[in-house]
């Protein structure tokens, strides 16, 4: 019992996770995908875009725009070393101590604000070189120091010392303040070089004589001491606080892929469930449709292409009805000419014959009643005749009740009434076995009715049988017999009931192949492939 449980179980799982990859390769979930795919993308690239605006607007706002360095450094560095340079003799030994406690100062003293709460604070020796100068040019210290040697320190440098350096320094050391002639871009690298005079300043009091008495006349005095050449490295990208930064893009990447991957699935889920929507009534019709229910209709008021489609394929639909009772009709008419010609030759010929006989017995029947006996059973038996004949026409025009019942079950029952009419031995052997549209079981149960009636009436047999072979793409139908064959050129050309089952094979798109041999017997073969809807 436990056993059998787990089996049970396992079996649902099973058939559970075949109808979940079933579900997901349906149109609907693709579409469905499609759309979040799309939404997270677009969302994705809005959100690099905006993080691209963040960072233009964060380089924008450094103030490392050369007027601006300018200023800073000015208001903020060189009164701080001024004290150094405007001592008589400048302090060269104290201004480099002083620099060695302040390398770890900003440039910038408002931090910058980045991506929301990020803050970056630049410090100066990150992305600035300096050099300290006199006013006669002489190379007081260097932050970093590395970027001079020992040698040069206390040397005077020339106006070239650096790209670009010729201009700014000049009006430096001219005592110059104009910020935009106090630097200068060097096209290698794209580097800002600048220079900043250091002055000294002094107040001086001169006294003014008047009519009406003396005038004290305050004056600041400024000497040049010194100059601060600066030079950019590099923009100070390395210096961002990348980890907070990606951080902070990730956790953003994260709600915009979920608010893309819910709103995009709300969005998909609606327009490809309208889709498949119509596409499965489409889907349900053509079904019917396959099965020769052509009385069903799509129904879709759109005038987009699916709407178009549904409206050609119910225009074609009834076009198949009308075609399909045309050919009934033409069934029907042919039938009855068979009949016609069938009682014409049969039955009809052996009613005038039984006829002739009573007509003889009734002539004998004073003057030699053994004569007209033997005219009277010569007569029963052509009446047996006709009497069977009648039946087997009356059981081929039987209407049909296969519902429920399948091919093999009707042939079957067909047959084993047939052989006790006709007094013929019949087997029937299937090999394998599927179900197939009403309307294709129909016409092959007709068309076996039609061999085994030809079977009957023509062929003297003693044996029959009906092989059904049920193979992958087709169902092949032999029905063979003993009798004593026909020639099939002429048979063909004549014969209404061959004529019938050809056109009966063709309607469900099979073959009809018939082979017969004199004194030796006839097999009508059927081959049947299966139609796309069927595999």
């Amino acid at each position: 019992m436990t056993r059998s449980a787990s089996q049970v179980k396992s079996k649902s799982k099973k058939a559970g996770s075949k109808h979940i990859r079933l579900a997901f390769k349906s149109l609907r979930w693709r579409l469905t995908l499609s759309y979040t795919m799309v939404t997270i993308a677009a969302l994705i690239v809005v959100e690099v875009v905006l993080i691209g605006l963040l960072l233009s607007y964060f380089t924008q706002h450094l103030d490392i725009i050369p007027e601006n360095l300018i200023n800073s450094l000015r208001k903020e560095w060189t009164p701080k070393v001024n004290q150094f340079f405007s001592k008589d003799p400048p302090d060269e030994e104290g201004l480099r101590t002083y620099l060695e406690d302040v390398q770890e100062s900003v440039a910038i003293n408002r931090p910058l604000l980045v991506l929301g709460n990020i803050k970056v604070d630049i410090k100066a020796q990150e992305f600035l070189n300096f050099y300290y100068l006199l006013d006669d040019r002489t190379l007081v210290d260097a932050v970093p120091h590395d970027i001079v040697s020992e040698e040069e320190l206390g040397m005077q440098i020339p106006y070239d010392f650096l790209p670009g350096l010729e201009e700014p320094l000049t009006a430096a050391l001219n005592g110059i303040e104009d910020e935009n002639l106090l630097y200068s871009k060097s096209e290698t690298g794209n580097q800002i070089v600048g220079a900043i005079p250091v002055f000294r300043y002094k107040l001086m009091v001169e006294v003014q004589m008047e009519e009406d008495g003396s005038k004290n006349v305050m004056d600041v005095k400024r000497d040049l001491v010194g100059v601060i050449i600066f030079t950019t490295k590099r923009f100070p990208w390395d210096f961002l606080p990348w980890e907070e930064v990606l951080a902070y893009i990730g956790r953003s990447l994260l709600v915009f892929t979920l608010f893309a991957g819910i709103l995009g699935s709300f969005f998909g889920m609606m327009t490809a469930g309208n889709l498949t929507k119509r596409l499965t009534k489409v889907s349900n019709a053509a079904h019917d449709w396959s099965r020769g229910n052509f009385s069903v209709i799509v129904h879709d008021p759109s005038d987009d292409e699916i709407g178009k489609l549904t409206s050609d394929l119910n225009r074609m639909a009834e076009q198949l009805e009308n075609l399909l009772d045309r050919r009934q009709e033409l069934s029907v008419l042919q039938e009855r000419n068979r009949l016609a010609r069938d009682l014409h030759d049969s039955v009809k010929q052996q009613a005038f014959a039984a006829s002739a006989q009573l007509g003889a017995a009734r002539a004998h029947f004073e003057n030699n009643p053994d004569e007209s006996l033997s005219h009277l059973q010569e007569a029963e038996k052509l009446v047996g005749k006709v009497r069977q004949e009648l039946t087997d026409l009356i059981q081929e025009l039987r209407p049909i009740e296969m519902k429920g019942k399948g091919l093999i079950t009707a042939v079957g029952n067909y047959a084993s009434d047939w052989s006790e009419h006709n007094s013929i031995k019949i087997e029937t052997h299937v090999r394998g076995e599927r179900s197939m549209p009403l309307q294709v079981e129909k016409s092959i149960f007709r068309i076996v009715q039609e061999a085994l009636a030809n079977i009957a009436w023509h062929s003297r047999a003693d044996k029959a049988s009906i092989f059904f072979d049920f193979r992958n793409d087709f169902l092949l139908i032999i029905v063979t017999d003993d009798g004593i064959g026909f020639v099939t050129d002429q048979n063909q050309k004549s014969g209404v009931g061959l004529k019938s089952m050809r056109e009966r094979a063709e309607l469900i798109g099979g073959e009809l192949i018939i082979n017969s041999q004199i004194n030796i017997g006839t097999k009508v073969i059927l081959k049947y492939p299966y139609q796309e809807m069927e595999l």
